[in-house]
């Protein structure tokens, strides 16, 4: 397993891994990578009406929202993946996959996230959230980001709460 755990790489709020920590975590699995071996998969994922959620009820509640859903993606991911904050969201770098438990996992991680409204200062929230996937292997770690947000920003342009792929 890769060690990215220096003082300064975890987000304040969540505990997931900081968007430079788990860029240079995807570079590495991504040179590990080996011809007709396992890839390496990203998943791009935002809260769907965070910007609502944050005009209704404030910063507080939209805190508690990505807290619990940081628990949530650490408590379905495998030992050796990674859960990052990037952008507005998260990103799960999925090491040594195959395209068919990556797409499992990402729908995992899907519902886990909506079939539970996330405890807030406000009450009990339901929350959805778009993901994207991308899949590669011995690439840069920024062109696989760049699949994965592109994915994701169509599966929220479709209506939010799904998973979609990059070709």
């Amino acid at each position: 397993m890769i060690n990215i755990a220096r003082g300064d790489q975890r987000d304040p709020l969540t505990g997931a891994a900081t968007e430079p920590a788990l860029l240079r975590f995807l570079d590495a699995v991504l040179g590990m990578t080996e011809p007709g071996g396992p890839l390496v998969g990203l998943l791009c994922l935002e809260v769907d009406g965070l910007d609502v959620l944050q005009s209704r009820h404030g910063q507080g509640t939209v805190d508690a929202v990505m807290l619990g859903i940081a628990d949530r993606l650490q408590e379905t991911i495998r030992n050796h993946d990674l859960v990052g904050r990037m952008g507005a969201g998260f990103a799960i770098c999925l090491a040594e996959i195959f395209p068919a438990q990556a797409a499992a996992a990402a729908e995992r991680l899907r519902a886990a996230i909506a079939n539970a409204p996330v405890p807030t200062p406000a009450g009990a929230i339901p929350v959805s959230c778009s993901i994207g996937m991308a899949l590669g292997r011995a690439q840069p770690g920024d062109a696989l980001v760049f699949q994965a947000r592109d994915a994701m920003w169509t599966a929220r342009h479709r209506g939010g709460d799904q998973v979609a792929t990059a070709p």
